[in-house]
């Protein structure tokens, strides 16, 4: 292809760097991957080993965006793949930056779906929790087996919760609650039913509470 007759820190970005073969201007590079290569002014490169070269710059680069992405909050495997998709990265160079993002341990789906569920037990059912990891691309049989061993007292807290703070002690309006929280109808009538002492005395409370 030519020889290097220049390799310059980029001013913007301290670390690429722009590649000059023959005089001319041909890309920007990661530095590490630069490096790694073992460039220097005054090689002879092909166009084959300039290939391979951007190849790892995008391989780098994919994989610190990521790495940024991810300290703001985790995320699941179909989070960084659309981010990425989303900044122009290729299908190939995406799923290599994941496979190295998972051999460091910087996503697990799995313990993605359990921290999530932890969190998000304390306020919704298993029906909504669920439906919101399929769409985060978390596995049908790891929800089913987390969802399986998540506290199963949560709607009961959730229910009383419901009833001190909107006042009221109208079944179908707790009922409709819960059934936007995400509850299966039959945790919600097993609910009711343990909160029954509850229902006993409708005076004592309002009867305008919101449904939220």
């Amino acid at each position: 292809m030519g020889k290097i007759t220049d390799i310059q820190k980029q001013k913007r970005n301290k670390s690429r760097v722009s590649i000059f073969i023959d005089d001319e201007f041909v890309c920007g590079l990661d530095e590490v991957a630069v490096a790694a290569a073992r460039l220097k002014i005054g090689d002879n490169i092909t166009a084959d080993e300039l290939k391979r070269v951007m190849a790892s710059s995008e391989l780098n680069s994919a994989f610190e965006r990521a790495v940024g992405y991810l300290s703001t909050a985790p995320r699941a495997k179909k989070e960084i793949h659309k981010y990425l998709a989303d900044k122009g990265y290729d299908k190939e160079i995406i799923d290599q930056a994941i496979e190295k993002l998972c051999a460091y341990h910087y996503i697990d789906d799995y313990l993605y779906a359990q921290s999530y569920i932890k969190s998000k037990s304390k306020k919704y059912g298993a029906f909504r929790i669920g439906a919101e990891l399929r769409q985060k691309g978390i596995a049908q049989a790891v929800i089913d087996e987390l969802l399986e061993e998540a506290p199963e007292d949560s709607i009961i807290d959730i229910a009383q919760k419901y009833l001190k703070s909107h006042k009221t002690s109208d079944k179908q309006k707790l009922k409709r609650f819960l059934a936007g929280r995400g509850f299966s109808w039959d945790s919600i009538n097993g609910a009711i039913a343990q909160l029954a002492d509850e229902f006993m005395a409708d005076d004592e409370y309002d009867y305008d509470g919101a449904d939220d």
